[in-house]
This record gives structure tokens, sequence and C-alpha cells, in this order.
């Protein structure tokens, strides 16, 4: 327990989720940020999303490498201001 009183395996995130087409298909892309340290994971569908949240996210060494390098090439959507 840290001390706040939130248990230190506790992580917070704010989601993005959005539908795009491609090859006439309709998809999701879903972006993950991490309240605590900024840090930002893409995905290319809701399936990898559920995967890295399924196995531990960040302290799973080869989930996290594939979703920032995902994240790397990734392309929000422009939602306006």
């Amino acid at each position: 327990m840290s001390a706040d009183g939130v248990p230190s395996h506790y992580t917070s995130y704010l989601l993005r989720v959005w539908r795009v087409c491609e090859q006439d298909r309709m998809t999701c892309r879903a972006l993950l940020e991490n309240i605590a340290t900024g840090e930002r994971m893409g995905f290319s569908d809701l399936d990898g999303l559920k995967m890295f949240l399924e196995t531990g996210g960040l302290e799973n060494p080869e989930a996290s490498q594939n979703a920032q390098d995902f994240a790397a090439k990734f392309q929000e959507p422009d939602i306006g201001d």
C-alpha cells in the first residue's frame, strides 16, 4: 500500500476508443495513457487492448514494448479543440 492509501498494484489509465474504416470494414482503435507517468500505448484493435490489460500491461515487458512500438506509429483522430 502506498502512502496515499492506494494499493501499489493500482494503475489508472485514460482510455480513448474510436472507429475507423479499413478495407471497407469498420474496426476500433484504442489509446491508453497512464495517468501517473503520461506513457501512451496505442492498439490497432480491441483484442490487442484486451490482451495488454489481461497480461498485466506494464508489468509484462513484451506486451508493453509491442504497444509502445505501435504507439510510436500511431495517429489519434483529430477531434478539434
